[in-house]
């Protein structure tokens, strides 16, 4: 045992301090606190260390609702107020800028809170964990432990949406009645739609045989508000393929910016929707009026941003490559009546490459967690648009490729984040680029 004072977090929401010379890293602590730990996995560079016992706690900290918390891996900030959870992620934003990516960061807003520190989510994807017919337990739904592939039972979870939990609830009841189940599933997709109140089940797994997805159909059936039901499976072998069976509808419908947007199955869907429409509102008070103005939406998933846009004026070239998302923004578009717009099924990379000079007025990002490709940053770099907005989830991603535009000849003009995941160590951040 070891007692030590935590310095400060870091990306992940871990606390950090030194034990002798060796990094030490501490989940649950918090800046200040000073505890005993107990040493844990070592690796290269820094060790893990467990919370022993607190002996001087923060003021932050709080009991975690969640009876979960801690063998989860899904929250990291359960333990610590709400107001703080927002000051310590604009710290950590503030450091992957200035230590990760070596930028000058404009005036720091503090990030915009969700409406909803809780019930905010409105999809879940559950690992499965088999049924255990020797100790009389049914299939769990969980999510995995923090850095291990072993599946904790979750079906309570706290983040997701009220009316999400009802369905998971009716879903875990009937996997407890069911003995085994006809194939091996590894995971339960729950989607909700906000505006509609309506649900979308997708079940992934071993489902090679129709008589499985039958079963699971029948399994799964007639929960109250469920109005489709998917099962993805895939078929082993020297002629493996990708296998796919549908009860009702493969899509939902949201209401986002005063439009209505199809989104299915395999596209891509927001966490927590009134987060996501503030951001939308941020865009457009940046950009003022946009009537006219060439934009380039890349990574559009399914276009909310880029055909809401549109509808207010802009001339909108829509790139995703997801084929699935691309034709639920065509569907969309056309639901809404919106013209001014323009399809692309495309890499991203490859479509700046081929930007002309002085083509859009401007970029629209919002790429995977991982950020931009160091191909697409080069191409980026030579599209010659005066004007790019970033919008991303993984703050060291983001600060990577700022500094990267900025070498480029950018510069960095506003920053503005939002609490999109409340609970975890994620921050949402919309960033704005000109080149003079």
């Amino acid at each position: 045992m070891t007692t030590v004072q935590i310095e400060r977090l870091i990306s992940g929401g871990w606390g950090m301090t030194h034990v002798g010379s060796l990094v030490t890293f501490v989940p649950g602590s918090i800046p200040g606190e000073v505890l005993t730990i107990a040493s844990g996995s070592m690796h290269r560079g820094y060790q893990m260390g467990t919370i022993a016992k607190l002996l001087e706690t923060s003021p932050d900290r709080i009991e975690a609702p969640c009876p979960q918390y801690g063998w989860c891996g899904g929250c990291q900030f359960q333990h610590i107020k709400y107001e703080a959870q927002l000051r310590y992620k604009q710290a950590l934003l503030y450091e992957a800028f200035t230590r990760i990516g070596k930028v000058e960061v404009p005036s720091l807003s503090p990030p915009i809170p969700s409406p909803f520190p809780f019930n905010y989510r409105r999809w879940v994807r559950f690992a499965v964990l088999p049924a255990d017919p020797q100790k009389g337990k049914g299939a769990q739904l969980g999510f995995h432990q923090a850095r291990t592939h072993q599946v904790v039972p979750a079906a309570n979870c706290l983040l997701i949406a009220e009316s999400l939990r009802m369905v998971v609830h009716a879903l875990q009841t009937r996997l407890n009645h069911v003995p085994a189940l006809p194939c091996r599933v590894e995971t339960v997709e729950v989607r909700s739609s906000l505006a509609f109140g309506n649900h979308l089940i997708q079940v992934r797994g071993a489902i090679e045989h129709d008589y499985q997805a039958q079963s699971l159909f029948t399994l799964l059936r007639d929960i109250p508000t469920v109005t489709g039901i998917v099962c993805v499976g895939a078929k082993e072998g020297p002629s493996s393929r990708r296998l796919r069976w549908r009860e009702g509808e493969e899509c939902l419908y949201e209401q986002f910016a005063g439009s209505v947007f199809r989104i299915s199955d395999r596209s891509f869907m927001q966490a927590n929707w009134p987060i996501y429409e503030m951001i939308f509102h941020t865009i457009r008070a940046w950009l003022g009026v946009c009537s006219q103005r060439r934009v380039l939406e890349a990574f559009a998933g399914v276009g909310c941003l880029g055909l809401s846009l549109a509808r207010e004026g802009a001339w909108v070239t829509v790139v995703e490559e997801n084929p699935v998302a691309l034709r639920d923004a065509r569907q969309s578009a056309a639901l809404n009546h919106i013209r001014n717009v323009r399809f692309r099924h495309a890499r991203a990379e490859r479509v700046f490459a081929q930007v002309r000079n002085e083509e859009y007025d401007l970029l629209l990002l919002n790429p995977p967690r991982g950020g931009l490709t160091r191909d697409g940053l080069q191409a980026l770099s030579r599209c010659d648009c005066p004007h790019v907005l970033y919008l991303s989830c993984d703050a060291p991603a983001l600060a990577r490729d700022v500094a990267w535009l900025c070498r480029s000849g950018y510069r960095l003009t506003r920053l503005q984040s939002f609490d999109m995941f409340p609970q975890t160590a994620h921050l949402e951040t919309l960033v704005e680029l000109r080149r003079d």
